[in-house]
């Protein structure tokens, strides 16, 4: 009887926290490092990503429209919103160019 219900509590707090992922957007600030136009894959280095407890780092993000990467190039800096897929991938779902 207590493993069960442990195993529900602990059931309902992973399933709260993948829908608290599942449809946020996150804002950041980054550096491209390189693009994959036909994987739509673009690796940055970002500052932290603070609503998501993410420090400082190099990552390999998808892009949500292939449209977004045929403005950018390696070495620019860009501001990007990115939330995670139902698959748990992380998904650039907005990126513009800046001028830091």
């Amino acid at each position: 009887m207590k493993v069960r219900f442990l195993s529900a509590i602990f059931a309902v707090f992973f399933c709260s926290t993948m829908v608290s992922w599942a449809g946020s957007e996150h804002e950041a600030k980054g550096i491209v490092d390189s693009i994959n136009k036909s994987e739509r894959k673009i690796s940055i280095s970002h500052k932290p990503i603070e609503t998501l407890g993410m420090g400082a780092m190099t990552m390999t993000f998808l892009v949500a429209d292939p449209a977004m990467l045929s403005e950018v190039k390696a070495g620019q800096a860009i501001e990007f919103v990115v939330t995670k897929d139902r698959r748990g991938r992380f998904v650039i779902v907005d990126l513009q160019l800046t001028g830091d």
